[in-house]
């Protein structure tokens, strides 16, 4: 059974399809609800539905996705080790968040076989790219972190992770979609961080800009000058409050 955190986006999707579909593999997804996030009710919806349709067109995978672990992110433990570790990488080059959060829950639940989707196009990939080896294990094959090979220790916050699609760009998990007759349940995945009131995507967010970026412009919707000025106001209001937040913590 493969464990793989699965976020209803395209690219943890892509590898839940090939390892259900065409590897024959039993899946324990893991999912993080992130409170504060309002994509959260959709991204679960295209989960039950990409599940539903592979279901349909696929009915041998019927039992291959067991129930998803939910990790509600607020109740992760903290980890100065792993915290200070993110943060002297970041120093360096840009990166998401999730990372340090993921490798402390990761540290915390004892796990060290998680599948993180990265991509060709991940900017996380420039930090391990040259710092990972190749393990083939039956009909499957995916990266993990070769520790001999790092340049900086602070990346040992990736040991936790198996990498299956880090050399996989989102248009060729597209072409190996629609070759293996699934590419209609990829269209079912979510990747908008702040949707629209009418459900569709905000078009702004860092999720839509990379989905434009790295081929799948189609589905991302064109914002006008209203609505990008109107964001980028949000994005103000949202920094004011966190730093709020924090001088109300010093007080």
């Amino acid at each position: 059974m493969k464990n793989v955190l699965w976020t209803g986006g395209w690219d943890s999707t892509f590898r839940i399809l090939e390892l259900t579909i065409l590897k024959i593999e039993t899946v324990q997804p893991y999912y993080v609800l992130d409170r504060g996030r309002s994509s959260v009710p959709f991204e679960l919806k295209a989960m039950e539905q990409i599940k539903e349709q592979m279901i349909r067109s696929f009915p041998f995978t019927r039992d291959s996705i067991k129930p998803p672990v939910m990790i509600d992110k607020n109740e992760i433990p903290p980890n100065e080790t792993i915290t200070k570790d993110f943060h002297t990488l970041l120093s360096r080059s840009d990166m998401g968040s999730q990372y340090e959060w993921l490798a402390r829950y990761a540290e915390a639940n004892g796990l060290c076989d998680l599948e993180l989707c990265i991509h060709v196009d991940d900017k996380a990939t420039n930090f391990i790219s040259s710092s990972v080896k190749k393990v083939e294990e039956g009909n499957d094959s995916y990266y993990v972190l070769s520790q001999e090979d790092m340049p900086y220790p602070e990346l040992t916050i990736f040991k936790y992770f198996h990498f299956p699609i880090l050399m996989m760009s989102k248009v060729e998990m597209g072409e190996t979609a629609k070759q293996h007759g699934f590419d209609d349940i990829m269209e079912l995945t979510w990747f908008c961080h702040n949707p629209r009131k009418d459900g569709s995507p905000c078009g702004m967010c860092n999720p839509c800009v990379f989905t434009r970026n790295e081929g799948l412009g189609r589905r991302v919707p064109n914002p006008t000058l209203a609505q990008h000025a109107g964001y980028q106001l949000e994005r103000v209001f949202r920094k004011l409050r966190t730093l709020w937040r924090r001088v109300l913590r010093l007080r």
